[in-house]
């Protein structure tokens, strides 16, 4: 089974139509049909309904499909390992939620290049369903997210715990003032944060909603307003005084949790990613430690 047979049956599957496929890998559409019939033959399957309106999995072909996915993901990793240079050993890969991005692995690609200087990164931000694909897959090494779920194969453990305040532009403002909530950005953190978020405000009408607490920060320093976020992101902005936090409002808390393989393809190299893992999260906690305690 060639790899190009596999690409070929993923873009066939995902376009439905053999000569979409074949523009989409620059082939011929004859080529697509010889590398999906040599696949077919090979296992013992017809893997495509062929008609009118083109092409569509057969239950065979569903059934491919899931491990083609992963078949494809691991022959990239292969490709980028063997492609190092010299100067590198190995390779390892983290990849974080979206919202943890900024802080968590930036620290953590500094603490590795200090350490381990022969080791080649690769970091990437996504949001943990695809995460979690990847790792079970093993086309990843290291997942930093919130709220993963139980999958054989995959070991999970508490990280970090973040909190999230009120924070405004507005100085000296308690909850029950009403000039925090004229411009509020809220943050869609997490279902359970919503769930929080609406017994403790239930009136409260946002000016607007956003995936992303980076945006909702953004937003609120270039027009005034106030937000939940992390001390970890907003922490320089608070010591300049130009956020603060709003008195008497109720704190949310939020896990994030490390996930690896239980049988990682070499040990010692995820145990050095790990230690650099819990490094970077020490450098975090260092940086806001003070800010924290001043606001218990």
């Amino acid at each position: 089974m060639h790899i190009d047979q596999i690409r070929t049956f993923l873009e066939v599957a995902a376009t439905g139509n053999f000569n979409k496929a074949a523009e989409t890998l620059n082939v011929t559409q004859s080529t697509v049909s010889a590398r999906i019939k040599t696949l077919e033959v090979s296992l013992g399957r017809d893997l495509f309904i062929r008609d009118h309106s083109g092409a569509r999995l057969t239950p065979a072909g569903e059934r491919l499909q899931r491990y083609a996915t992963r078949l494809l993901r691991l022959w990239r990793r292969a490709e980028s390992d063997v492609a190092l240079p010299k100067r590198h050993r190995a390779s390892i890969s983290l990849g974080s939620a979206v919202s943890l991005w900024d802080q968590l692995e930036l620290e953590w690609s500094g603490w590795m290049r200090r350490e381990a200087p022969d080791v080649a990164l690769h970091v990437v931000a996504d949001y943990s369903p695809s995460l979690m694909r990847q790792l079970a897959d093993g086309a990843m090494d290291i997942g930093v997210m919130y709220e993963p779920r139980q999958m054989s194969g995959l070991v999970i453990e508490d990280l970090l715990v973040d909190e999230f305040f009120l924070l405004s532009t507005i100085k000296d403002c308690t909850v029950d003032d009403t000039a925090w909530r004229d411009c509020y950005a809220y943050v869609d953190w997490s279902d359970d944060f919503k769930h929080k978020h609406e017994e403790a405000f239930p009136d409260l009408v946002a000016d607007i909603k956003v995936g992303l607490g980076s945006i909702a920060l953004g937003y609120i320093m270039k027009f005034g307003g106030s937000a939940y976020l992390p001390l970890r992101m907003a922490h320089p902005l608070v010591r300049s005084g130009q956020l603060n936090k709003v008195r008497g409002a109720p704190v949310f808390h939020r896990m994030g949790s490390v996930v690896y393989s239980s049988s990682p393809t070499d040990p010692e190299l995820l145990q050095l990613g790990l230690r650099g893992l819990r490094e970077a999260k020490a450098q975090i906690e260092n940086q806001i430690r003070d800010l924290t305690e001043f606001f218990d």
